[in-house]
Parts: C-alpha cells; sequence; structure tokens
C-alpha cells in the first residue's frame, strides 16, 4: 500500500508540475492579470489617451497583433482615435503605414497637420476580398509594415481569416487592425483586442473593450478624440452635406453637383477632415 501511495503522491506532483507550466506560459491568457504586477508583458504602442492605456495589456495597442473597431459608421472617430499612434510609428520606424481598401482616401493635408508623416503612407486597391485578405496578411507577414489598417468584405470574413492575420501580425511585428460593422459582434474571431465604437457627441467617442488580453470587458471608456488630436470635429449637418456632395460626384458627375449648389467646389476641398475624404480610386500603389 505504501508503494502505490508513493506512486500516486508522484503522479499527482507532476501532474502539478505540468500545471504550473501551462499557467505561467507567455501564451496563455488568464482573467484578471492585467492588474497584476510584475508580470512580463510586451510594451504595447501607446494610444495617447492614459484613460485607455491603463485598460490595455502593454499600456497600448498590441505592438504585434490582430485588433478590431466595431463601428455603428464610417467617420465617427475611429481615424483620430489611431492619430497618436499614426504620429509615432511615421516618426519612429522606417515602416510602412499601410491603408488596405480604405472607404475613402486618406486626405494628406489633414494628416500632415496633425504630424503624420505621409511619405510613409501605402495605399493598396485590391479588386476582390480573397485579393485583400492576401495583400493584407503579406503585409504584415512581411515586417516592412509597423502598422496596418483594412476595411474587408465582412459577408465573406471568416473565422480562420483572423486566425492567418493574427499569426501573420505576431511574425512580422505589425499592429493590424480590421474596421468591422457593429454586425460583426456575434461573429467570433481570433483578434487579441476587440473594442466598439460609439459617437457620444462632437469630438467625444465612447469605447467598450469587448476582449484583451489577460482581462475582463470594460465598457464606456470616454476618450476626448478632437481634444487630443486638436482637430475640429464637423458638425452633423455639414457632414451630410458633404456626403450627399461625395454621392452627387461619383454616381452621377460633376453636372449634377452643380445642381445640388456646390458650383466647381471638389471632393478634395468638401473632405478636409481625417474622417471624410474623397472616394477611393480602383487602382493600386
Amino acid at each position: 500500500m505504501d508503494l502505490f501511495a508513493a506512486e500516486e503522491n508522484t503522479d499527482q506532483s507532476d501532474l502539478q508540475d505540468i500545471k504550473n507550466k501551462l499557467l505561467h506560459h507567455p501564451n496563455l491568457w488568464r482573467a484578471g492579470q492585467l492588474a497584476q504586477q510584475g508580470q512580463p508583458q510586451t510594451p504595447g504602442i501607446p494610444t495617447g489617451y492614459k484613460q485607455l492605456d491603463g485598460h490595455l495589456p502593454g499600456q497600448g495597442w498590441p505592438a504585434a497583433g490582430l485588433m478590431e473597431f466595431m463601428l455603428t459608421s464610417a467617420g465617427i472617430g475611429e481615424l483620430r482615435l489611431l492619430v497618436p499612434a499614426l504620429q509615432q510609428l511615421s516618426r519612429n520606424e522606417a515602416r510602412w503605414l499601410t491603408w488596405i481598401n480604405p472607404p475613402f482616401i486618406p486626405y494628406a493635408p489633414a494628416l500632415q497637420s496633425v504630424g503624420i508623416d505621409t511619405s510613409r503612407i501605402l495605399l493598396i486597391h485590391p479588386r476582390t476580398h480573397l485579393d485583400t485578405l492576401w495583400a493584407l496578411e503579406r503585409a504584415c507577414k512581411s515586417g516592412s509594415c509597423s502598422i496596418a489598417l483594412a476595411w474587408l468584405d465582412e459577408k465573406k470574413l471568416k473565422l480562420k481569416d483572423t486566425q492567418r492575420l493574427q499569426v501573420a501580425a505576431k511574425q512580422g511585428r505589425t499592429l493590424t487592425c480590421l474596421f468591422r460593422p457593429r454586425t460583426a459582434l456575434t461573429q467570433s474571431s481570433m483578434a487579441e483586442l476587440r473594442l466598439a465604437l460609439s459617437h457620444l457627441k462632437p469630438g467625444q467617442v465612447s469605447v467598450d473593450i469587448l476582449k484583451r488580453r489577460g482581462g475582463w470587458p470594460v465598457n464606456n471608456v470616454v476618450l476626448p478624440v478632437a481634444q487630443t488630436t486638436d482637430t475640429d470635429y464637423p458638425e452633423t449637418a455639414e457632414m451630410q452635406h458633404h456626403l450627399e456632395v461625395w454621392r452627387a460626384f461619383t454616381q452621377q458627375g460633376r453636372g449634377q453637383a452643380k445642381a445640388a449648389g456646390v458650383g466647381e467646389a471638389t471632393p478634395e476641398v468638401l473632405f478636409g477632415s481625417l474622417s471624410a475624404a474623397e472616394p477611393s480610386p480602383p487602382l493600386s500603389h
């Protein structure tokens, strides 16, 4: 009996050792670990918002990983939220700020006015969803991009696609960001950080942290995006007018735009902000 008891104790000791090794493995995320002191963490990219950094592992955006923004609509402040990170990356790293299939062309004067080096920006406009996924994965994996922003076809995006993108982002040390509609909240994803954004009032955005490494969800983190980035927020009525003019240009041509009462105005002039710009061309750069 003593022999059997000794063997049982040995087996339990071995199992405990295995359990301890698993629990301390760096790739295992444990709820509540974010708040523990002394835990080794990979430094993140500061968001520029202290009230947000305090809730994120590494005190910032993942320096190498996939994150997702869930939006009610485009232009509610998601790009302004990324402005501080874009400033840092364009100045401190000799790598590309890659935009893949954006709904609008980034407005260069506005980006320059907030300190972003536009010579680092690379625009890619794939023709199909598969081409977009291929371009995004290659950009992430290559190591030549500090950040990759992408707008994908939500109807065709699969869980395995997010898994491949997460792995590619780790391999290439790329902050990879997907902009998705609110309907994607019910979809599973391998992204290590998922945020839901809501527009509160001009210049403010509410952020719900839906998923983060080593921590529970956090709701209603209010961020003054206009104040932090020193950018004026267009009034809703003005923005709606700009969108109507843009639709007139893209759908029915310049003649129809004149009929709308805007004379010889151009989309470049009308969309002089970070949240709206001229429509994207079909060509790649």
